[in-house]
């Protein structure tokens, strides 16, 4: 097996590895929305399509070609449905029609197609493929922008420009068959959009950020590529240009992973922020239950009467009148008076203390080490110990 068949099946493996990274994220059901249940849609299809490619990559499992080309006929309809719930409108009904007719035909025609036509057959389906795709992608670029909010056009940008950008190795696979192309690159085509969906759900970035973000990667990956040829040698045209995509499809996978863990971040605090702005005003037993429900204080503890008992309170009460939202950090630094704050959070393994009531006092001690650094989590734990102290004053 030559370099660059090992790196079109590297390239399918990870891939398969973004796409199933991105699908666990969305498999909670508070982060499902209709158009998020269409990407996962879609997602199901592009994993299955580079499975199956892969495995018959690997093993050389000839039958396989008619299944990888029956899923393959399926994605432009697929892409037409998501791109329909993201611009909240139907496409015109003459177009569905014919994604509907050429996606079930062409997908027919690979699975009962003698294999006499199998050339004419690799054309047919790129042109499907690729044509569907290009139109799908230029109807998104004219949609009605006016009658979309701010958001929902960065997130048709993001989506369309990650398609665009998809679409040359998405051809190159079709060349490839063709004897047109030394490499097979589609696992890239896969990556970029999934990059580009992640991005998007992370930041509400549109495509001029996603645009930005993949030339720095692109970037990223020339640097490792040129490393890597300092280091073992310049390798022949065709061997240098898989290593190059191998590497950029690890570089993408990297940014995938960290995108869904910035859209982790930011879901915990809007769901810690939500819990805050549900909460009853009164009395303050409801609002602390109420709070304590909340996903992103699951690992919190009340601390009240014989739980404190192990702390000197008089010096515990000092070191929080003058901050009564403290992390480790802060409470180190404030010396001797912060000593007693730092065995109890020791204790607790907490993050952050805050003091829900004065008299008698109550502490809540909070573990959220994903959230520690972030710079709003003071500002929201603040925002909870003033509205538990109003709880208590309208007690």
């Amino acid at each position: 097996m030559s370099a660059a068949e090992s790196a079109a099946i590297v390239l399918n493996v990870l891939a398969f590895a973004g796409a199933g990274a991105f699908l666990m994220f969305h498999a909670d059901e508070r982060r499902r929305s209709p158009v998020d249940t269409r990407l996962s849609a879609i997602f199901l299809l592009l994993m299955a399509l580079v499975g199956v490619r892969a495995t018959r990559w690997a093993i050389e499992a000839p039958f396989l070609q008619r299944v990888e080309e029956a899923l393959a006929a399926a994605l432009p309809l697929f892409a037409l449905a998501l791109a329909e719930g993201l611009m909240r409108r139907h496409a015109p009904s003459l177009m569905k029609r014919v994604f509907l007719i050429g996606s079930v035909g062409v997908a027919l025609l690979a699975l009962l197609r003698p294999n006499a036509v199998s050339m004419e057959f690799t054309v047919m389906l790129g042109v499907l493929v690729a044509g569907g795709l290009a139109a799908t992608a230029l109807l998104l670029f004219l949609r009605d922008r006016r009658s979309l909010s701010p958001s929902e056009n960065a997130a048709i940008s993001a989506m369309g420009l990650g398609l665009l950008a998809a679409l040359p190795f998405v051809a190159g696979d079709f060349l490839y068959a063709a004897g047109l192309s030394p490499w097979r690159a589609g696992g890239i085509a896969l990556l970029l959009f999934v990059y580009a969906t992640a991005r998007l759900t992370a930041t509400g970035a549109g495509g001029t950020a996603v645009l930005a973000d993949l030339a720095l990667a692109v970037f990223g990956a020339g640097v490792a590529f040129m490393t890597l040829v300092a280091l073992v040698g310049p390798p022949d045209l065709v061997t240098g240009g898989a290593w190059l995509l191998v590497i950029f499809g690890i570089v993408l996978v990297i940014l995938i992973v960290q995108a869904l863990r910035e859209r982790d971040t930011a879901l915990g605090r809007q769901e810690l922020l939500t819990a805050l702005a549900d909460a009853p005003p009164a009395p303050l037993d409801a609002f602390i239950d109420h709070v304590l429900a909340s996903p992103m204080l699951q690992r919190a503890t009340v601390l009240e009467g014989a739980g404190l008992h192990d702390f000197d309170d008089t010096r515990v009460r000092a070191g929080l009148d003058a901050a009564p939202v403290l992390t480790m950090a802060e409470a180190r630094q404030m010396g001797g008076a912060g000593e007693p704050l730092v065995a109890l959070m020791e204790t607790h393994e907490a993050t952050h203390v805050v003091v829900l009531a004065r008299t008698p006092l109550r502490l809540l001690v909070v573990n959220m080490p994903g959230l520690s650094s972030g710079p709003d989590v003071a500002v929201q734990l603040t925002l909870l110990h003033r509205l538990a102290m109003a709880a208590e004053r309208t007690a």
